[in-house]
């Protein structure tokens, strides 16, 4: 390919805003194998007192989870809370409306707070208002934050946990705009659930964050911030994408950033009317790749180096759009549709899972302003278990996104090569930076777009590290097709 079609230029100073470590937030609902089986089996050689799985939280703790969202997901609008305290052997099993499943309630909020404490992430609520009520939800709240003399917080002090857990993030409701869910309801009478939620809770908690369920949809979600904006913090967005064809899957990175380009545009028509603080932002707090998985297998998928460039590509999205979307959850953590893969005699991990270790690892907390010259394609398709079509224009064949720590000393510039089968040779441009000759390189790829890994080969697709001597504020560099990378460079 000829070169003068590709550059990459970045200014160090035009910085757009900060990166929010939420964005490489994470998800557990009770459904499959996702926490029994999971992150969570009692009795296994491979866990601790706990129940914990060791080889799990070491995984996690890799990819330095910061924001962990629980209980659902569709199990959420079923769930009541109580059920799932005190000692073990005494909690109830119930019938799970949304999976159609037997829930034991091993694992409840007690255990949720403590997991997350192990992994350094904050933990994120969702509450039921299917089968619940505002009267659950504030005794919830009460239990996990009030350092009073309510009978719930000392519920939680007999319970072995003295101290407030000070849980920030709560959301109100999960896909509520689904004749799938139970508590399903129109716009109109979710937002005024919504509002009576958010505001109550908000008087026994006020330094909480409330996230509003958005529905993709412009309608519902001008309804949504028009009735409750006032109260709310965060409106969500729902993101399944995906096919067996390779650019159909990678450019669908460019519709998730087209819909919440749209949600954005909704936020700055709707927000103005009802509140006048700190604006309402978007979390993205499911997505990933689902066309294949079933209840039936427990949703689970074996996901290819073509998914963990999805991954990569969403997280290039999200630093360009930091401003606007400020929380992501991948649903989910570990099997089903997971990034982690166990069995009971160990687990793999896959390259969505290798996309989160490159990105977790090696970016920085300011987004620059990345200008990218790219051969482009245009391509129709569809995508994600609910088949959305979708025709898209100028995809773009190489992206990037560049971010500079917070001492400003470290630049990484994050590339990826779509095309499945051309190496690019890029000339990269790096105006009012002086980097050192020597850049540290960290390449996630495979042996072509369809490998995975398995148990056999659990090193498939990985991230590979090299060194070059070339770099400098102008130079060149090929990246390797299908193919995600970054290079580090010491300012």
């Amino acid at each position: 390919m000829d070169k003068e079609q590709y550059k990459i230029a970045v200014n160090k100073e035009r910085q757009i805003g900060k990166v929010d470590p939420n964005i490489y937030g994470h998800f557990i609902e009770h459904l499959g194998r996702c926490i029994y089986g999971g992150i969570y089996e009692e009795g296994s050689s491979l866990s601790d007192e706990r129940g914990f799985r060791k080889d799990v939280l070491e995984a996690v703790k890799n990819i330095k989870c910061p924001l962990l969202r629980w209980p659902g997901g569709n199990f959420a609008s079923n769930y009541h809370w109580e059920d799932g305290i005190g000692p073990k052997d005494k909690r109830p099993v119930r019938f799970d409306l949304a999976w159609a499943k037997e829930e034991t309630n091993r694992f409840g909020t007690d255990e949720f707070i403590e997991y997350c404490r192990e992994v350094e992430a904050e933990p994120y609520i969702c509450v039921n208002i299917g089968t619940g009520s505002l009267d659950e939800a504030i005794h919830w709240l009460e239990y996990c934050n009030s350092s009073g003399n309510t009978y719930y917080a000392k519920l939680r002090r007999e319970n072995g946990h003295p101290e407030p857990y000070r849980v920030k993030y709560w959301g109100v409701g999960n896909e509520n705009y689904g004749e799938w869910q139970v508590g399903y309801r129109s716009a109109k009478e979710y937002a005024k659930v919504l509002r009576e939620y958010a505001k109550f809770m908000k008087i026994v908690d006020p330094t909480i964050k409330i996230i509003a369920v958005g529905a993709d949809n412009p309608d519902w979600d001008l309804e949504v911030i028009k009735t409750a904006g006032k109260y709310i913090d965060y409106i969500s967005n729902h993101q399944y994408l995906g096919s067996d064809d390779y650019y159909e899957t990678v450019a669908s990175v460019y519709w998730l950033e087209k819909r919440l380009k749209i949600l954005s545009q909704v936020i700055d028509i709707a927000q103005p009317l009802v509140k006048e603080e700190e604006k309402i932002k978007i979390a993205l707090d499911e997505w990933n790749i689902w066309y294949r998985g079933i209840p039936e297998n427990g949703n689970e998928e074996n996901y290819a180096l073509k998914d963990g460039l999805f991954a990569a590509g969403v997280f290039i999205i999200l630093h360009k759009l930091c401003q606007s979307v400020t929380m992501a959850n991948l649903a989910q953590l570990v099997n089903v549709l997971g990034a982690i893969y166990t069995e009971k005699h160990g687990l793999y991990l896959t390259p969505i899972y290798r996309a989160f270790e490159l990105f977790t690892n090696h970016s920085g907390d300011i987004v620059l302003d990345t200008f990218v010259q790219s051969e482009r394609y245009d391509i129709e398709g569809e995508g994600g278990i609910a088949k959305v079509k979708f025709k898209l224009h100028n995809i773009p064949y190489l992206d990037a996104s560049a971010t500079l720590d917070k001492n400003e000393n470290r630049l990484y510039l994050a590339v990826i090569n779509y095309h499945k089968e051309k190496e690019i040779d890029c000339p990269i441009v790096l105006n009012g930076f002086s980097p050192s000759a020597e850049a540290k390189i960290y390449e996630l790829n495979g042996p072509d777009v369809m490998a995975i890994n398995d148990f056999e080969n659990p090193e498939r697709v990985k991230i590979k590290t090299a060194i070059i001597r070339n770099a400098g504020p102008k130079f060149t560099y090929s990246f390797p097709p299908h193919s995600c990378t970054v290079v580090e460079f010491q300012i």
